[in-house]
């Protein structure tokens, strides 16, 4: 092979390579796109309504918890966990800085109209529903923290799904509180 056709085969070889390697870096570069897209799928919103009127509406993600996680694993998994209640119940608490260790939320309130709540289930698509709760508050609390249980006995352990944490919402005697889950497996 004279010296015009190693380099014409060298240079073929070497575009080659590079396409090869940017088309992979390219298909990986969308794969994290896709996995940031879904970094946070569940969606905890908390609306304050005082004679009617918004008086705090804040959005947030949750952090599942490990007994969360375990509680997913073993109805997909295995047969002795269908028979538990559904994640429908939802606890509020003046709690910071939640941890995926909890098991309860350990300041659930339990008196003053805020009180663990049974919510209300909505299908939204083939991976998403949504549990929503109202409550009308009968006393003074900073509500700083929500959970949603699998169990409805007011301040019970071992039942926390998912928790998350929202700036101070004060409320008073007379206001309406509601706290709207979002809780999205996401397909493929």
């Amino acid at each position: 092979m004279n010296g015009k056709k190693k380099l014409a085969l060298t240079s073929i070889m070497l575009i080659a390579v590079l396409a090869v390697g940017f088309s992979i870096g390219y298909y990986q570069g969308q794969l994290l796109a896709v996995q940031q897209d879904v970094k946070y799928p569940h969606i905890v919103n908390l609306v304050v309504r005082r004679d009617g009127a918004v008086i705090y509406n804040h959005t947030t993600h949750n952090i599942i918890t490990t007994i969360g996680a375990k509680y997913v694993r073993n109805i997909l998994g295995f047969n002795n966990e269908t028979s538990q209640e559904a994640t429908k119940w939802i606890s509020l608490s003046d709690d910071t800085s939640p941890s995926a260790s909890w098991t309860k939320l350990p300041s659930e309130f339990t008196t003053g109209g805020l009180a663990r709540a049974s919510a209300t289930m909505t299908v939204i698509n083939a991976t998403a529903y949504q549990a929503q709760a109202s409550w009308t508050a009968t006393a003074s609390f900073t509500i700083r923290c929500t959970g949603l249980h699998w169990s409805g006995t007011v301040g019970s352990d071992g039942n926390l799904f998912a928790v998350a944490t929202v700036p101070d919402a004060n409320v008073i005697s007379g206001d309406e509180v509601t706290i709207t889950w979002i809780v999205n497996i996401p397909a493929g």
